[in-house]
């Protein structure tokens, strides 16, 4: 009688283990689909949260502002190096015109350094300005003079921050309290919609500056090439103050 009391509750305890299996596998797999479910309402509602903004045109600004920063301390850069060039190719060739022994090439000297005179000087103060006003000053004036776009990207990564904050609430809300799920899915849907309108229009004024900064470096492009042009021909023996670009 002891021995099938035993053999009783062995077997009670192998279907209480498997009951407890059963029940803890059929929890996983409502866990799972509570899961799915969730996750096909934040895709629903606008995807997960992003580090950087997903808005082409803002990733395109991005690496527009980084160029045109790049450029604004390169363009100082060349400037100053463009009349550092200038200043000591006269002072080489007033050295070699005054060391030469050579008749030839003595002559050859004093022709350089005739090249590099006060003609040359004027060239190189010409192009220059021609630098300064249409490469240097207007990618100045882009990174320094936006500031009320800076403002509207500044508030766009607010109301980014403030909508997936909202958003990770509610969809905390709709795993911990599916009875009202239907609540949840609809504040997120609701947010979902005003946080597109917003991208729309932040989208469209993003793009026009794009455009205006894309047509500003066509211009100063064409501005660096033909003063570099100049600059070798004036180098190279052309004639003096012919064919500056201004």
């Amino acid at each position: 009688q002891t021995y099938a009391a035993a053999v009783q509750m062995h077997k009670l305890a192998s279907l209480s283990a498997e009951l407890k299996s059963k029940v803890q596998d059929a929890g996983s797999a409502l866990s799972d689909v509570r899961s799915r479910v969730t996750q096909q309402v934040i895709d629903a509602a606008g995807g997960g949260a992003a580090e950087e903004d997903e808005i082409p045109e803002l990733q395109q600004h991005a690496r527009i502002d980084a160029s045109l920063r790049r450029l604004y301390e390169r363009s100082d850069k060349y400037m100053r190096a463009l009349n550092q060039v200038c200043e000591m190719s006269r002072a080489l060739s007033e050295d070699f015109a005054n060391v030469l022994a050579d008749p030839a090439l003595g002559q050859a000297a004093s022709a350089f350094k005739a090249a590099k005179g006060p003609h040359a000087q004027a060239d190189s103060t010409v192009l220059g300005q021609v630098l300064y006003r249409n490469v240097f000053q207007p990618v100045r004036r882009e990174v320094e003079g936006r500031k009320d776009f800076e403002r509207r990207l500044a508030d766009r990564k607010k109301v980014r921050l403030d909508y997936e904050a909202f958003r990770r609430k509610q969809v905390g809300l709709l795993q911990s309290d599916p009875t009202n799920k239907s609540v949840y899915e609809g504040n997120l849907e609701a947010a979902a919609k005003t946080f597109a309108r917003h991208s729309e229009g932040v989208a469209r004024d993003v793009a026009a500056v794009n455009a205006e900064r894309q047509q500003m470096l066509s211009v100063a492009f064409a501005g660096l090439v033909l003063s570099q042009l100049e600059f070798f021909s004036s180098s190279a023996g052309g004639p003096p103050g012919g064919g500056v670009v201004a």
